[in-house]
């Protein structure tokens, strides 16, 4: 009885542990998901500023960690920090791009499995009807996950050394009284009020 106690304080304790982890990823991949966008979009708007006051002059030495892509009012692509303009596809199917167009800004996330990440998109629309739009990367929870298998891995350990601790002075303290019980003398028995109506 004892051991199945401890066994079952031990899954517990474990299954407490393994859902507290997923919680807590899912938790801060949102929140960092929307740290992320909400940088992007401010960005957004202080490159189409400068686009608007500058022209392609702007780009000219301007460090960014986030893509930037301008698009004209057809989808045709003027500018990328990244690829060259005349060999990427037109844009204008792009829902952030559509968004933008229509509205004065858009966003959106597109997943890439081959990348293991999703990719942030926000957009923001020229007077002149013009997009520009900014992209930022964000891993997936599996590869964030993975990416800390070693600190998870020290904190799984410790917590099931602590609760291999605690469940076995539970284990043993619920059995105690019932190891305990003379019966030869059951009515001086101090036990479980449980066990009274058996002694």
């Amino acid at each position: 009885m004892t051991s199945k106690i401890f066994r079952n304080s031990m899954a517990v304790g474990l299954s407490v542990f393994l859902l507290s982890v997923a919680l807590f990823m899912g938790v801060l991949y949102q929140y960092f998901g929307d740290q992320i966008t909400g940088e992007l979009e401010n960005e957004a708007w202080l490159v189409a500023r400068g686009v608007e006051s500058m022209g392609m002059d702007y780009f000219d030495g301007l460090q960014s960690s986030s893509r930037i892509t301008w698009v004209d009012t057809d989808g045709t692509v003027l500018y990328d920090s990244v690829a060259d303009p005349a060999t990427m596809e037109n844009h204008a199917n792009r829902e952030e791009i559509r968004e933008a167009m229509i509205g004065s800004q858009g966003s959106s996330v597109r997943r890439s499995s081959t990348l293991s990440e999703d990719t942030i998109y926000a957009a923001r629309r020229l007077s002149d009807g013009s997009v520009v739009r900014l992209a930022n990367a964000q891993r997936t929870v599996a590869v964030l996950l993975v990416s800390m298998i070693q600190p998870l891995l020290i904190i799984l350990a410790l917590v099931l050394i602590l609760a291999a601790v605690l469940a076995s002075r539970l284990s043993k303290q619920l059995i105690r009284p019932i190891l305990n019980l003379d019966l030869e003398h059951p009515e001086s028995c101090n036990t479980y009020d449980e066990l009274s109506p058996l002694l």
